[in-house]
């Protein structure tokens, strides 16, 4: 007798959703409880680092979030692993040189904590084009932890996604809304002037974005309905919103303009495009990206 798997983990559905999670306000409560102990303490660019720029970081954590893309992580392992860079970094002056190995060894152990696939060492080696080696991804894996004083249960941004759009009707508006905040909540976490914003007020500017980047009618009353749930300022959120939208369009390519001139061209580099001319999702104008 033959066993034949049919699965396809591609298309592999996750748990349904759990309406107590999603309904009782103690989760809320207790993730903006928690979230301030998980912010960076200080801008480490001023005063812990002397050796790294922000634009360091930026060129670092872009990188990260392409080793993400590349191996589909799940949305979350991205801001998790930048939020124990940045609280390292708070604590601890390293050198420029060291700034991928730091940020490979936090996509290790953000991967080990919250993924179903771990990136492994030697894959993350084979990224930064083996300017690290495994032993120097292990024993950082271990400076890292205790630097943090393994505190790695790490409140994000994307923690508050879900948690927010299940709770209204406008969250079932669009199937996008969820994709386009996760995308969003990354692409700001790889932004050094970000480095200290709450994580509760990057998931509702995100929304936020994706909702009026997806022309949703509820734009003001969602607006509305996130500065409550989150506690937050609408005037803040409203700056952080019109930031992100700033980000969005630097970041993602716009749709061109057909030019009845222009032959088909082939794909470049071997086949390989790079992620940041691909980015997946957008909220901004979705009309006007180009997938």
């Amino acid at each position: 007798m033959e066993l034949t798997c049919i699965e396809n983990m591609a298309t592999t559905n996750f748990a349904k959703k759990d309406p107590i999670i999603f309904r009782d306000s103690r989760v809320i409560e207790n993730l903006l409880k928690d979230q301030g102990f998980y912010v960076p303490r200080c801008n480490y660019f001023d005063e812990v680092q002397t050796d790294i720029e922000p634009f360091m970081r930026k060129v670092v954590t872009t990188w990260m979030l392409e080793v993400c893309e590349e191996q589909m992580c799940e949305d979350q392992i991205l801001p998790l692993a930048i939020n124990y860079m940045d609280r390292f970094l708070c604590v601890c002056a390293i050198k420029r040189q060291q700034l991928q190995l730091l940020g490979a060894t936090c996509l290790l152990i953000a991967s080990k904590f919250r993924s179903s696939s771990v990136l492994t060492i030697d894959l993350l080696c084979a990224y930064t084009d083996y300017s690290v080696t495994y032993d120097h991804i292990s024993s950082w894996e271990v400076l890292v932890l205790s630097k943090l004083q393994w505190n790695i249960a790490a409140v994000t941004g994307y923690d508050y996604i879900d948690q927010v759009i299940e709770r209204f009707h406008w969250g079932n508006e669009s199937i996008l809304l969820r994709r386009h905040a996760h995308t969003l909540v990354s692409i700001c976490y790889t932004e050094p002037s970000l480095v200290q914003t709450p994580p509760s007020l990057i998931a509702a500017a995100c929304i936020c974005s994706a909702i009026r980047g997806l022309k949703l009618s509820s734009d003001n009353q969602a607006t509305r309905d996130v500065c409550y749930i989150l506690n937050l300022d609408p005037i803040s959120l409203e700056l952080l919103v019109r930031f992100v939208d700033q980000i969005v369009e630097k970041v993602v390519p716009q749709k061109p303009k057909p030019n009845p001139n222009d032959t088909a061209k082939g794909v470049s580099n071997n086949g390989f495009e790079s992620p940041n001319y691909k980015q997946p999702e957008t909220p901004t104008e979705v009309e006007n990206v180009y997938f």
